[in-house]
């Protein structure tokens, strides 16, 4: 009977005991969280307007960029789910070994084109109506706090969490925008965009500023062959490429040219004159955060919002 006994306790060791101090060691899929809910206590930040590398709190660090990309005045569960796809970016990017010159050897930096947007919460409250300071922040530090060590996985590892202020009603699939095709980064159905004040914006300008900002980005056209031709779009309506004067470019190309808020434009001539009348504020790809406060607004989880615009990835 000990004989038997004593085979079991080690084939429980093999199979269950061993492996899991492995992982442990190793710190398993990715790293495991802190005694105050992070993957651990302190970060490296490289501040771009400063142009020095800081430690910060992660905790604050998750804090302060919630309140730097998300309205406060949002709903509770929406900012939840801004404090889950923050802390999943941060650990994403936090565990790629590559050396990024824009991180200046820091985890992350503070340039929202590159990393997310950071603010100080001391800069961050002195923009708030002083009667609001510190009922916005005390919701906002209970956003991450709810949710603290909570990441999104795909497969077992951090996904690229990125989100966008609007969608068109529809985000894009990450192909579509950026060439690569992304599992959880698809299609979606966006309801309440239309109510956010980004939903809808219109530029113009005459023939010869919109050739001239067109020469000024893209070699060899010949306006010969067009103003603009050949527009190829995605099933949520942005521009996935398209001619001018004859040379094909992409839509996130044209839309950097113009300086517009999303490549879900509609372009037409009257006379003279460009019109591009556009739908949606950002690339469109992942969370749209206006989405999110609507559905928040809903009785909508924060779960049910991540399930949602990031499909297929787990909650862990």
């Amino acid at each position: 009977m000990k004989k038997i006994a004593a085979v079991i306790l080690y084939i429980l060791a093999v199979v269950l005991i061993i492996p899991l101090i492995a992982v442990l060691l190793t710190g398993g899929f990715f790293k495991c969280p802190t005694a105050n809910g992070e993957f651990k206590e302190k970060i490296n930040v490289y501040v771009t307007k400063e142009d020095a590398v800081k430690e910060m709190d992660t905790s604050q660090y998750l804090k302060e960029v919630v309140a730097a990309e998300m309205p406060a005045d949002f709903s509770f569960e929406a900012l939840k789910a801004q404090a889950v796809a923050a802390r999943t970016y941060l650990i994403s990017k936090s565990q790629k070994k590559e050396n990024i010159p824009e991180h200046k050897g820091a985890d992350v930096c503070t340039d929202y084109n590159h990393c997310k947007a950071w603010m100080s919460e001391e800069e961050r409250k002195n923009l708030w109506e002083e009667d609001k300071r510190d009922e916005y922040w005390d919701k906002i530090s209970r956003a991450v706090t709810d949710t603290a060590g909570k990441v999104l996985t795909y497969e077992d590892e951090p996904i690229t969490a990125v989100f966008h202020s609007t969608s068109s009603g529809m985000t894009e699939k990450a192909e579509d925008v950026w060439g690569t095709d992304v599992a959880y980064l698809q299609n979606v159905e966006s309801e309440g965009d239309e109510l956010s004040p980004r939903y809808s914006s219109e530029f113009s300008c005459d023939i010869t500023e919109y050739c001239e900002k067109i020469e000024q980005a893209v070699s060899g056209v010949d306006w010969s062959l067009g103003l603009f031709s050949d527009i190829v779009r995605s099933e949520a309506g942005g521009i996935i490429s398209l001619k001018v004067g004859g040379v094909q470019i992409k839509g996130t190309q044209f839309r950097e040219i113009f300086g517009l808020r999303s490549t879900n434009a509609e372009i037409e001539r009257q006379d003279n004159t460009i019109i591009m009348t556009v739908k949606g504020n950002g690339h469109g790809v992942g969370m749209s955060q206006y989405g999110a406060n609507y559905l928040g607004n809903s009785g909508k989880s924060y779960e049910e919002i991540l399930s949602k615009y990031y499909p297929g990835t787990k909650l862990q």
